[in-house]
């Protein structure tokens, strides 16, 4: 015959479980065992006995003349969110992702991750906002989250996101970009690269090789990091006859791409980013142009495409393992001091020289690159 549980167990457990979901307030007091006896209906010596298992539990701690407090570890599940919807369209996010599960392995830690791969930006909001209230249900130490972007109201989706997180005391870091568009900065950590100053630097390398009508290939609905990039390109480009223009289309619009080859004529042009390079050089094929003797062309993210297309993509190399070793590391200083400043880290993102930008009588080797910081 299965005996009940005794009655202080039942309400510790309880009272665990309410802890970890962040019920109660570390900067208030926790409630005392008067309010313990009246909210549960147990005697003293009951209450008496769920205080001393939740203080041998290292979860509350007594403060002379204060009262009862929950301990900085006392939500702690052993548990880390993570919320990357942007795996389908950058490649940057599936090796960080891979590495952050890595890191939690080797930590001790269970990793969270939800599978989000809706073809539309609108459902992909709607995926990212179940998972942040399944994660705040189930209770999480931290968040590692990739900020929504490609919707109108995405700012408005990520403030309300990362309210959700504020209001459960969830501490977060943000990937690749902030909440708020550039230069605005908001209170949350943040580790990525400086997108402005990739830009600018692919610009000059352009100019240095001779390029003197440069263009970027972007689509109108655009990430903050891809305007940025064409912030610090158009910034590079200064003085020159196209400034950086924007080529607003997709990588495989023939006609678009054609009309705007014959009205501007550039001689190079920066893709946001490696894959719609790729797709743009099988264009120019269709449109009678070689690269890079006809034109030159260079992509961003420096992680498959570029050195499985021909020719082989000048590009911008994203450090996709440090940016997830820099951001786990930052999520457990957070989890462990909540009151940590806000912190920005941009890691640093080198120029990668292969021959899509490179106009020579010998071809270089297959794989050969040139890497300047």
């Amino acid at each position: 015959m299965n005996k009940r549980p005794l009655k202080y167990k039942v309400v510790f457990a309880e009272l665990q479980e309410q802890i970890r979901r962040g019920k109660f307030d570390e900067s208030h007091p926790f409630p005392s065992e008067t309010q313990i006896m009246r909210r549960f209906n147990v005697g003293r010596q009951t209450a008496i006995r769920v205080f001393q298992e939740l203080q041998k539990s290292g979860l509350v701690v007594r403060k002379q003349g204060a009262g009862t407090f929950l301990t900085p570890a006392a939500r702690h599940t052993g548990r880390i969110g993570l919320i990357i919807h942007g795996s389908s369209y950058c490649e940057i996010f599936a090796p960080i992702s891979r590495t952050i599960s890595h890191l939690c392995q080797q930590k001790g830690y269970t990793l969270l991750l939800g599978d989000i791969a809706f073809p539309t930006p609108k459902k992909r909001a709607e995926q990212v906002l179940r998972l942040v209230r399944d994660y705040i249900r189930q209770g999480i130490d931290g968040v590692l989250i990739q900020p929504l972007e490609l919707l109108k109201d995405a700012e408005a989706i990520n403030r309300k996101i990362m309210a959700m997180f504020d209001a459960a005391h969830t501490p977060a870091v943000l990937l690749d970009s902030d909440i708020l568009p550039s230069p605005n900065r908001s209170h949350y950590d943040l580790v990525g690269i400086n997108h402005f100053d990739a830009g600018r630097s692919m610009a000059n390398h352009l100019r240095d090789v001779g390029a003197k009508r440069i263009c970027y290939l972007m689509q109108g609905d655009r990430a903050p990091c891809v305007s940025n990039r064409w912030l610090g390109l158009k910034t590079g480009c200064e003085g020159l006859p196209l400034a950086g223009k924007q080529l607003l289309s997709e990588p495989d619009d023939r006609k678009t791409i054609g009309n705007f080859l014959k009205k501007n004529k550039p001689d190079a042009i920066a893709c946001y980013n490696d894959r719609q390079a790729a797709i743009l050089i099988q264009t120019l094929a269709q449109l009678g142009k070689k690269v890079p003797e006809d034109l030159l062309v260079a992509g961003f993210d420096d992680v498959n495409f570029a050195k499985l297309v021909t020719p082989q993509l000048t590009t911008t190399h994203q450090p996709c393992e440090e940016i997830a070793q820099t951001a786990f590391d930052m999520l457990l200083q957070r989890i462990g001091n909540p009151a940590l400043p806000p912190r920005e880290v941009f890691l640093s993102a080198p120029l990668v020289i292969r021959d899509s930008t490179v106009v020579t009588t010998s071809p270089a080797p297959t794989g050969k690159r040139r890497v300047y910081q």
